[in-house]
């Protein structure tokens, strides 16, 4: 079984051109590093600075260029030097799979409009995996791919910093004044702090791996601040993902006694910031007002310190290591040992177990309760153990599931389920994890589906760092610590539908499945005609299934511009032109309800309520489930005169919502509520 460096030897051999002809070899090899460090850093910077890509049209550009990127590969060649193996045909067979399966649930769906924008949501990630594994087909390509990752997932963590440090010079509409937590630039504080705490790891990792040296003292000087912003984000998920990404790279590094302590150089660094921010209360409290501008800059400057001490202790730790002296041999053996591992592993263990039995209780009465609130002080939020909604959105998914547990209720359709079955008044779109919201979505088939896909991706990951050398075991595990973070958070949240976060697993599963191809294939298959057979198959299946995607993924894109166009042109009271592209955007996708909602608000804005109430009816024709539709009907029909029937449809949007405050006003003190 060859190692990577043998097969990117291989792929080397050839002539020995004089100097003009190696010089001419190089540049190409060059040029081909510098895009794959810069392709992740466009991706998920761009996807950031366009508020983490929940828009579905964000999402979809986004998703088209890296299909178009597939594209240009597979047209350039790239599937000739592409290694095919077990792991990738697993891959892009589940990723598909659940594209698939979400696509057909619109036949028994309660919307087809929102299940077709899930099946969307998995082709841009299966476009985000595939350009990931056709890039990364050799080590130096893999090393920058991940060197990328990392720069992209820090910068993305600056700019949140930025944005609250100094909102004078990186002004943003959520910034100053817009609430305790940080949530720019991902559009949700989780998200950033779940990205910070893959950050870390990353980051770790490259302070001793990456390619050039300065970089791997501008990471560990990027440490504490990273660490401040997953602060402001006031995020137990950032802390979990904190947890995970840097305990698994420990675990799985042989440099971990000197990734330890880097961790402990950079949390010392961060400490006084975090002490300066408590001490100030508009900044921590993100209010809109000087004081927070002037106290920003006064927490930067000691961050700026701070960071100086990290750097000065890092010189210390690099220097200590040059000396090689005998307690730091004695050190790194003992940190070495697999029998101090498994010591450790198990302590840590007993001691799980041992605070779920004395603790258990009294945490889960705190998580499942409905008392939903912020503290006042909130850093407080990062001691709390109230899951803030969750074993009520965790409930509502096991009880839709159990209403149809083969297939579920249709990919995108929570929302259904939950306004129906929510005993706590909270709009909510998501159950809050991947998995049970796979379950209560698409049923068991669907569920299952999504747990074999998580599930291959990261035993693929742990095999292909299990199987390599050092030191490309250290790239290994700081990737497989990113994914496992990822997925681990996906079961507490909807990290799942940002994609500017979902990109950093799905770019570095991409990596990883190329890897283990590589361990896998045998040392000459590359010139039989065998492999030769299926990289064409490779090249003709990957440009079919970019033209199907591509096509796919137009036509919610066109619909959400038309019907931001037709808002746009009503709010300047220009209504013929909102009608004109309202009904454009039904004639893209005569299926979807957005549309005749929009026709018929545009209707009843202008009197015309018997063809408000069409428009209403057709889209609840087109999602009967959607209690908004039944209401929206009702005021029309109230408009008109239909009295017996505004108070049918007031009464069945009573039924799918119970618990909507407008409807229940409208219910029980008429019309004149307003």
């Amino acid at each position: 079984m060859p190692t990577e460096q043998t097969l990117t030897t291989q792929r080397k051999r050839g002539p020995k051109p004089g100097l003009g002809g190696g010089a001419a070899i190089a540049s190409p090899g060059r040029l081909d590093q510098m895009a794959a460090l810069i392709a992740p850093v466009v991706l998920i910077v761009g996807l950031a600075l366009a508020g983490g890509g929940f828009d579905v049209s964000t999402r979809h550009i986004a998703g088209l260029g890296v299909w178009l990127v597939v594209v240009a590969l597979l047209v350039l060649g790239a599937s000739s030097a592409t290694t095919l193996g077990r792991p990738f045909f697993w891959a892009v067979g589940l990723i598909g799979g659940l594209a698939l399966l979400s696509a057909l649930s619109s036949f028994w769906s309660g919307s087809v409009e929102l299940s077709v924008i899930e099946a969307d949501r998995v082709l841009v990630y299966l476009s985000f995996f595939l350009a990931a594994f056709l890039i990364a087909q050799t080590g130096e390509r893999r090393q920058r791919f991940a060197e990328g990752l990392a720069i992209s997932v820090a910068v993305v963590a600056l700019l949140g910093l930025t944005s609250r440090l100094l909102p004078h010079l990186l002004e943003v509409s959520n910034s100053l004044g817009s609430g305790v937590r940080l949530s720019y630039p991902l559009g949700y504080w989780n998200a950033n702090g779940a990205i910070c705490g893959i950050a870390i790891a990353l980051l770790l990792w490259m302070s001793r791996h990456a390619s050039w040296k300065g970089v791997r003292w501008a990471c560990v000087g990027a440490m504490p601040a990273v660490l401040l912003t997953l602060y402001f984000t006031y995020s137990r998920g950032g802390l979990l993902a904190l947890a995970v990404s840097v305990v698994c790279l420990l675990a799985l590094s042989r440099d971990r006694l000197w990734l330890l302590a880097t961790f402990a150089a950079a949390t010392v660094g961060v400490v006084p910031a975090i002490l300066a921010v408590q001490a100030r209360h508009s900044l921590a409290n993100n209010l809109s007002n000087q004081a927070s501008v002037d106290q920003g800059a006064t927490v930067l400057l000691i961050l700026i310190a701070g960071t100086a001490l990290t750097l000065l202790a890092f010189a210390a730790l690099r220097r200590v290591e040059r000396r090689e002296g005998p307690l730091t041999g004695k050190a790194l053996e003992v940190s070495r040992s697999p029998a101090v591992l498994r010591g450790i592993a198990l302590t840590a263990a007993v001691v799980a177990i041992g605070v779920a039995i004395f603790a258990g209780g009294h945490a889960w009465h705190q998580f499942s309760s409905r008392d939903l609130y912020f503290p006042s002080n909130p850093e407080q939020h990062f001691g709390q153990i109230s899951g803030a909604g969750r074993h009520d959105f965790w409930r509502v998914a096991l009880d839709a599931f159990g209403e149809n547990p083969v297939l579920g209720h249709g990919a995108g359709t929570y929302v259904f389920s939950w306004q129906q079955l929510r005993s706590i008044n909270l709009p909510v779109h998501d159950a809050h994890s991947l998995y049970l919201e796979a379950f209560a979505e698409l049923g068991a088939v669907g569920g299952l589906t999504v747990l074999a896909l998580v599930g291959t991706l990261l035993w693929t990951a742990f095999s292909a760092w299990r199987a390599a050398p050092h030191p490309q075991r250290e790239r290994y595990a700081a990737l497989l610590a990113a994914m496992l973070a990822f997925a681990v958070g996906a079961a507490f949240d909807w990290f799942w539908e940002i994609p500017g976060l979902g990109a950093v697993f799905f770019l570095a599963a991409g990596v990883m499945v190329a890897v283990r191809c590589a361990q896998l294939a045998p040392s000459h298959r590359a010139l039989t005609e065998r492999a030769s057979g299926r990289r064409y198959g490779l090249a003709v299946a990957g440009l079919a299934v970019a033209w199907i995607a591509a096509i796919a993924l137009v036509g919610p894109l066109l619909v959400d511009r038309e019907l931001k166009s037709s808002q746009s042109a009503a709010a300047e009271g220009n209504f013929a032109k909102a009608v004109d592209h309202a009904s454009t955007a039904r004639s893209i996708e005569p299926w979807a309800a957005s549309p005749y909602v929009q026709l018929g608000q545009l209707a009843e804005i202008q009197g015309d309520y018997p063809t408000a109430i069409a428009d209403f009816t057709d889209a609840i024709n087109r999602e009967e489930d959607n209690w908004q539709w039944y209401y929206w009907r009702s005021k029309a029909e109230h408009e008109s005169g239909s009295e017996a029937a505004a108070l049918k449809d007031l009464a069945h949007a009573r039924r799918l919502n119970p618990l909507n405050p407008e409807a229940k006003c409208l219910q029980e003190e008429g019309w004149s509520c307003g």
